[in-house]
């Protein structure tokens, strides 16, 4: 059975008269916006002609409107696009922690010599920086648990804040699967490489992976071998998420690894 919305609370087919609410109306009314039919109790709805003509009412366009473009970014905002607003948003608490930690240190030296103030100032800074750092690490737990979802081969090998930073800078798994093992190595370090590029500097061994202790610890003869491995792991690790599959590019880049630092001591 064929039916027609006629009204924002009626739908007709077949000689058949159905009710319909507020809510199911909106419900019905996004899916015809969204993909030229609805359904109802199973069967398909269309406009009716004379709905057509007639339109809505424009407080009920500008709701169903507003619920379709809610459905529609829900339907769209992917995980790779959460990690990257939360690891964006942890950046900014972090620089705030900082913030406040400097001020704690400096009203602490002020009032050991102004010994007649009140502490009253220290303490609403002190007790923000705790409630700052409890916010914080909230959001760390929250981004370690995407990031495990999303890219557990790359997490095993980075660690969830490296690997968080990598999908913002590529714009998701997807494309840093299908991106190089160089330009995993530099990313996150553009400004040094263009200026190689033009003649000044020499060229950057890392970016963001620097972050990693395995590189940033490394002597300077190990740290551009080190990275160059970690590159290589990153990539096949991405691959194996984007396919839904288990890698053992952490083991291997383990043994790389000390294989580097290995022949250094000799």
């Amino acid at each position: 059975m064929m039916l027609y919305l006629v009204s924002v609370d009626k739908i007709k087919g077949d000689d058949k008269e159905f009710p319909l609410t507020k809510e199911e109306f909106t419900s019905i009314y996004l899916d015809i916006l969204q993909n030229g039919r609805g359904t109802f109790n199973g069967e398909t709805v269309l406009l009716s002609p004379s709905f057509k003509k007639k339109g809505v009412d424009y407080g009920i366009l500008r709701e169903s409107l507003e619920m379709l473009n809610r459905k529609l970014l829900s339907s769209r905002l992917t995980e790779d696009q959460l990690i990257e607003k939360i690891i964006s948003t942890l950046d900014e608490m972090e620089k705030f922690e900082n913030f406040l930690e400097q001020k704690v240190d400096e009203t602490s030296i002020f009032m050991n010599y102004a010994t007649s103030a009140k502490g009253d100032f220290s303490e609403h800074i002190a007790k923000m920086l705790a409630e700052i750092r409890g916010f914080v690490k909230e959001l760390e737990k929250t981004l370690d648990e995407y990031v495990e979802r999303s890219a557990p081969n790359l997490k095993k090998i980075v660690g969830y804040k490296v690997a968080a930073r990598l999908l913002k800078s590529f714009g998701g798994i997807r494309n840093l699967a299908l991106s190089s093992s160089s330009t995993v190595q530099i990313i996150g370090a553009e400004k040094a490489f263009f200026r190689f590029r033009k003649g000044r500097g020499t060229p950057p061994k890392h970016g963001i992976i620097y972050e990693i202790p395995d590189i940033y610890k490394a002597s300077r003869s190990n740290a551009g071998k080190i990275s160059r491995a970690y590159s290589n792991a990153i990539v096949k690790a991405a691959r194996a998420d984007l396919v839904g599959i288990v890698s053992e590019s952490d083991s291997k880049l383990k043994k790389r690894v000390e294989e580097i630092k290995r022949s250094n001591r000799k």
